[in-house]
C-alpha cells in the first residue's frame, strides 16, 4: 500500500490512495473415481493443486470524494473485489465511516420522519436531499414504502450517520430500470454534494451515464481488470432526455393531485402545464391570477402603493394583468430529487407573458426548487400579534409544531384549568378568521366554550410562509423587485 500526496496550487494537498490487489484461490480436488476419469480425459494431474486469479496485481488511485463504478459479468469477482476494496479503506482516516448497503439498520415499523436525523429541521433536510420530501412518506412506515423509496431512505439514514464512505452491491438490480436510472442520479448528485465517496458494483452498464463516475472498473472473467478515469462534468438524469412540458388540463392535474398534502384544488380560472414522458404525466403546475393585497409584495414593488393610492380600480386591474400566483407543484414520487420540479418552473413561468410571477409559501423553506428556478425569496416575519399568539400558545404549553393535529391539540386542551381555557378562548376568537358558514357555526361553538371546536380552530393556526416573486426579463419598463432581508405580514 502507498500514500500519494500531490501538490496542488493554492497551498492545498490532496490525498489518494493507491491501492494494489491481488486475489487468487487454490483447489485441490479430492481422489474419487469421477476426478480421476477427469484428469485422464483433460491431461490434468489429479495431485495437483490448481491455482485461479480472480485479478492479480491490480491498481486503482481514489481519493475521497469520488464516484467508482464497479462493472463486469456475474462470477467475475466484482463483489470480492469491491470488498477486498472497503477492507483496504477501512485503514485510512480519511475513507471513515464506511457503510454498506447491508449494515444499515433500519426498523420497519418506524415512521419515515422519526427514522432520520435528530432534528426536525435536520431530518426535513435530509429527506428533502433524497427525494423523499411529501407529507405523507414522512408519515409513512419503511415497509410501506415503494422499493425505490426504500433505496432512497437507506441513502437517507447513511446520510443522517455522517456517513464519508457508502458502498452499495448489485446495485439498484431489484429495481425496474428507469426507476434505477432515477435513484442512481441522486446518489450520486448527493454523495458529490456532500463529500461523500461512493463505490456501486452492478453487473448492469445501463446505470453509467447517471452514476457519471469518476473512476469506471470493468472486471472480466478471470483475472483482467480495466480502470478509466473521468473528469467530472455534471449531466443531467437521462430520464429527463425525453420529457415534454407542455399546457396541461384538469385532468392532468387530477392524476397527481392525490401526491399534494392539500389534496383537491379548488382554484377556479388557472393555467395548468404539466411534465410528461410519453403518454404518463409526471409533473404538473398550476398558476391563477393573484391575492389582491400582500404586504410583502408592497414593500418589494413599492410602486404599487402609488398605484393603489391613485385608484383603487386602476390598482385591481394593473394585479389582475401583470401577475400570476404559483398556486399548485407537483411531481410523482417516482421522479423527485432529479431537478424536475426545477425545469417546470423556470420554464413554464415565461409562457405566462406576465410581468411578475409571485408564490406564497411553506414548504419551499426546506426545498429551495423555487429559488433554484430564479424566482427571489423575501421571508416573511408574523405580524407582532401573532408573535404575541405564538408566544402565548407556547406558554400555556404547545407545541407549535404539533398544533396542526386536532388529536394532539385536544390532549393539552383537556389538561388545561378554566382559566386558561377562557385566556385560550379569547386568543382564537381575536385569530380565528370566519369565512364560510361552517366557519362561523364553529365560532358560536368556540364562545360557547367547546373544546373541540377550540382544537379545530387552533388546528388553523396561521403558519410563517415565504413570498417568491420572479420578474419576467422580456418587460424591461416594469420596475424590478427590492429584496429586503425580511418582511412583516
Amino acid at each position: 500500500m502507498k500514500l500519494r500526496v500531490r501538490y496542488r496550487p493554492r497551498g492545498k494537498y490532496r490525498f489518494q490512495k493507491f491501492f494494489k490487489l491481488s486475489k487468487e484461490f487454490r483447489v485441490l480436488a479430492p481422489v474419487t473415481r469421477r476426478t480421476v476419469e477427469v484428469a485422464k480425459a483433460f491431461g490434468l494431474g489429479i495431485d495437483e493443486e490448481k491455482v485461479f486469479s480472480i485479478f492479480k496485481d491490480f491498481e486503482v488511485e481514489i481519493k475521497p470524494g469520488d464516484i467508482v463504478y464497479v462493472t463486469g459479468e456475474s462470477g467475475g469477482g466484482k463483489t470480492t473485489l469491491l470488498y477486498m476494496l472497503v477492507d483496504e479503506m477501512c485503514r485510512h482516516k480519511e475513507f471513515q465511516p464506511i457503510i454498506t448497503d447491508n449494515n444499515i439498520r433500519i426498523r420497519k415499523n418506524q415512521l419515515v420522519i422519526h427514522g432520520i436525523g435528530r432534528t426536525f429541521q435536520e431530518a426535513l433536510e435530509i429527506l428533502n436531499y433524497t427525494g423523499l420530501n411529501d407529507a405523507f412518506i414522512f408519515l409513512r412506515r419503511f415497509r410501506e414504502l415503494s422499493d425505490g423509496q426504500k433505496y432512497r431512505y437507506k441513502l437517507a439514514k447513511a446520510l443522517s450517520r455522517n456517513v464519508k464512505t457508502l458502498i452499495f452491491d448489485e446495485f439498484c438490480a431489484t429495481l425496474d430500470r428507469e426507476t434505477a436510472k432515477i435513484v442512481a442520479y441522486l446518489i450520486q448528485k448527493i454523495c458529490r454534494k456532500k463529500g461523500v465517496t461512493l463505490i456501486v458494483a452492478t453487473t448492469h452498464e445501463d446505470l453509467i451515464e447517471d452514476v457519471n463516475p469518476n473512476i469506471l472498473i470493468r472486471k472480466g472473467l478471470g483475472p483482467e481488470v480495466k480502470v478509466e478515469y473521468f473528469k467530472h462534468e455534471p449531466k443531467e438524469c437521462s430520464v429527463l432526455k425525453d420529457f415534454v412540458i407542455e399546457e396541461g388540463s384538469i385532468e392532468d392535474l387530477r392524476s397527481l393531485e392525490f401526491w399534494h398534502y392539500k389534496g383537491e384544488f379548488k382554484g377556479w380560472r388557472s393555467t395548468i402545464y404539466h411534465a410528461r414522458i410519453g403518454d404518463k404525466t409526471i409533473g404538473v403546475v398550476v398558476y391563477v391570477y393573484p391575492h389582491i393585497y400582500l404586504k410583502a409584495r408592497f414593500n418589494t414593488l413599492p410602486h404599487l402603493k402609488e398605484i393603489h393610492e391613485r385608484s383603487r380600480r386602476d390598482y385591481l386591474d394593473y394585479i389582475n394583468r401583470c401577475f400570476r400566483r404559483l398556486a399548485r407543484i407537483i411531481v410523482h414520487p417516482k421522479y423527485r430529487g432529479i431537478g424536475l420540479a426545477v425545469r417546470i418552473v423556470r420554464k413554464t413561468m415565461s409562457l405566462l407573458n406576465v410581468p411578475y410571477v409571485e408564490c406564497v409559501a411553506v414548504m419551499p423553506r426546506y426545498n429551495p426548487f423555487l429559488k433554484h428556478a430564479g424566482m427571489i425569496e423575501v421571508k416573511v416575519e408574523p405580524s407582532r400579534i401573532l408573535e404575541h399568539i405564538y408566544m402565548t400558545l407556547e406558554k400555556m404549553g404547545f407545541n407549535l409544531d404539533m398544533i396542526q393535529s386536532r388529536k394532539y391539540n385536544l390532549r393539552i386542551l383537556k389538561t388545561m384549568k378554566k382559566q386558561d381555557l377562557k385566556k385560550l378562548q379569547k386568543i382564537i376568537l381575536r385569530m380565528y378568521n370566519p369565512k364560510f358558514k361552517k366557519d362561523v357555526k364553529l365560532v358560536k361553538k368556540i364562545t360557547r366554550g367547546d373544546v373541540e371546536a377550540m382544537a379545530d380552530a387552533l388546528k388553523k393556526t396561521p403558519i410563517p410562509t415565504t413570498y417568491y416573486i420572479w420578474k419576467n426579463p422580456l418587460f424591461k419598463d416594469h420596475p424590478d423587485p427590492v429584496n429586503q432581508d425580511s418582511q412583516r405580514n
